[in-house]
C-alpha cells in the first residue's frame, strides 16, 4: 500500500505497520488487514480493523475489486450502483457499509463484519430442524418485504426492489442467531442514476432458484419468494433439486417430487409437533413455488406464515441453534483445504488475470477515501462514490468477489 503523508510520525513505510500491534498511520481512520475470508475471480473479502481518532476500533469487512481487465470499470459501476440502492434500504437482516476506502488498483467497500457461516454450510455440516428453519426463513422474508416495498425519505415511490439471487449461500447466520442476506449485486430495483448498463434478455441469479418467469424476462417480487421456497425444501431436506422446468407441465412433475421429498422428510422428525406441521409446510412450500406468480404469496404473507407456523413447534429457537452450532461449524470450516480454482476458462481466465495485480498483504493499511485527493483516478469520478456514502449503508457481499454456495 502506498505511505500516508509524511507529516504523519507515527506511519509505516510503504503503507505497511512494523508490525500487527503497531498504531495507526496519520490522524484519521485507517483500515487494518488481517485474513482473506472470501474470493472469487475478481477480487476478495477481508476481516479488517477500524481505527479511529480517540482510540476508537471496531471488526470491519473490506471488499477489494482488484481485477484489472477489459470488465474492470463494468463491474466498478455495479459496486456503486449497489452502494447506492442498499444506502435507500434499512432492514436488520441486511448488511451494512460503513465506508469506501482506495488500495493499489481502485476502490473498496468496508462493511459490517458478520461473525457466522452461511446457510449452505449449515445443508451440508448440520441441517437445522424445522423450528430453526422458519425463523431464517421469515427474517429472509421479512428483508424481502423492505426491499420490494420501502418508500425511502425524499424518494418519489417504493424501491422495487428483486435480489433475483436468493440461495443458501446468500444467507448468513451469525453466533447470536442474527440473519442477513447477502450480495445485492445483480438486484433490480427503481433507482435514479444507475451507472451500470441494464443488459435486457440476460438472466442473472442460479439456475436451481430460478422462478419460470425468470426464463422470459420477467424479474417480479414473486420470482424471490420462488427462490425462497426452494432454499425452504432444500434446507428441510438436505437435497439438491434439479432446476425448475419451463413449462407448467413439467413444472406440476417438478413440484410434487419436491413435497413429495418434504413429506418423507418431515415423517422422519422425532417430535410429533415437527410431523404434525407436515401439512401446513406443504401448503406454504406449494404456495411459494407456484408455476404463475401471481398464484405466490407476497413476501409479508410468507414471513407472517412462518412466524405461526413457528408458534406450534418446540424449540430449539434459532438463537440457541446458532449460539451451539456455528462457532463448530466456522472450526470445521477452517479446517477444510482450499478450495480448488474455478474450471469455467473465461472464470480461470479472470482469476489470471487478477492475479498479475499485487495482492494486499496481513498488516496492509488502507486509506479512508478522500484522504490523498491527488491519488490518480483510474479513468472515473469519484463523486458517484461520493453520493453514495452520503446515502447510508446497506452494502452486501458482491456477488462476483466470493465463491457461491449451492
Amino acid at each position: 500500500m502506498r505511505s500516508p503523508p509524511a507529516a504523519a510520525p507515527t506511519a509505516p513505510t510503504a503503507g505497511r505497520p512494523a508490525g500487527p500491534s503497531s498504531a495507526p498511520p496519520g490522524p484519521g481512520r485507517r483500515f487494518q488487514l488481517h485474513e482473506e475470508v472470501g474470493r472469487g475471480a475478481f477480487g476478495a473479502v477481508w476481516r479488517a480493523t477500524l481505527h479511529d481518532v480517540g482510540g476508537f476500533t471496531r471488526p470491519v469487512a473490506i471488499k477489494l475489486l482488484h481485477y484489472t481487465g477489459p470488465a474492470a470499470d463494468d463491474m466498478a459501476r455495479r459496486m456503486r450502483d449497489e452502494a447506492r440502492l442498499l444506502g435507500r434500504l434499512r432492514h436488520r437482516a441486511v448488511v451494512g457499509v460503513h465506508s469506501m476506502v482506495q488500495h493499489r488498483t481502485g476502490w473498496a467497500v468496508v462493511m459490517e463484519y458478520i461473525d457466522g457461516v452461511d446457510l449452505s454450510t449449515a445443508i451440508r455440516r448440520e441441517r437445522p430442524s424445522l423450528p430453526v428453519l422458519l425463523e431464517i426463513v421469515e427474517e429472509v422474508a421479512g428483508a424481502l418485504h423492505s426491499a420490494h416495498h420501502h418508500t425511502p425519505q425524499g424518494d418519489p415511490g417504493p424501491l422495487c426492489l428483486v435480489h433475483r439471487d436468493v440461495k443458501p449461500g446468500n444467507i448468513r447466520i451469525t453466533r447470536q442467531g442474527e440473519v442477513k442476506l447477502l450480495d445485492f449485486g445483480v438486484a433490480d430495483a427503481a433507482l435514479e442514476g444507475r451507472e451500470a448498463a441494464v443488459h435486457q434478455g440476460v438472466i442473472l441469479g442460479s439456475s436451481r432458484y430460478l422462478a419460470p418467469e425468470r426464463h422470459k424476462g420477467q424479474d417480479l417480487h414473486q420470482g424471490d419468494i420462488f427462490a425462497l421456497g426452494i432454499v425452504l425444501a432444500n434446507t428441510l431436506t438436505g437435497k439438491r433439486f434439479p432446476d425448475p422446468p419451463r413449462t407448467a407441465t413439467e413444472h406440476a412433475t417438478f413440484l410434487g417430487s419436491v413435497l413429495e421429498t418434504v413429506t418423507a422428510a418431515l415423517a422422519e422428525a422425532d417430535a410429533p409437533e415437527v410431523r404434525a406441521a407436515e401439512r401446513g409446510v406443504r401448503m406454504l412450500l406449494l404456495e411459494m413455488l407456484a408455476f404463475e406468480p401471481h398464484d405466490r404469496p407476497d413476501s409479508r404473507s410468507v414471513e407472517q406464515r412462518c412466524r405461526r407456523l413457528r408458534s406450534g413447534l418446540p424449540t430449539p429457537w434459532l438463537r440457541d441453534w446458532a449460539e451451539a452450532t456455528i462457532p463448530r461449524l466456522q472450526a470445521e470450516r477452517a479446517a477444510e483445504p482450499p478450495a480448488p480454482k474455478p474450471a469455467d476458462p473465461s472464470a480461470a481466465a479472470a482469476q489470471n488475470a487478477a492475479a498479475a495485480v499485487e495482492d494486499p498483504k496481513p498488516g496492509d493499511w488502507l486509506l479512508p477515501l478522500g484522504d490523498d485527493p491527488a491519488r490518480p483516478q483510474r479513468g472515473f469520478s469519484p463523486l458517484p462514490f461520493i453520493i453514495g456514502l452520503g446515502l447510508g449503508a446497506g452494502f452486501t457481499l458482491g456477488a462476483l468477489l466470493l465463491v457461491g454456495g449451492p
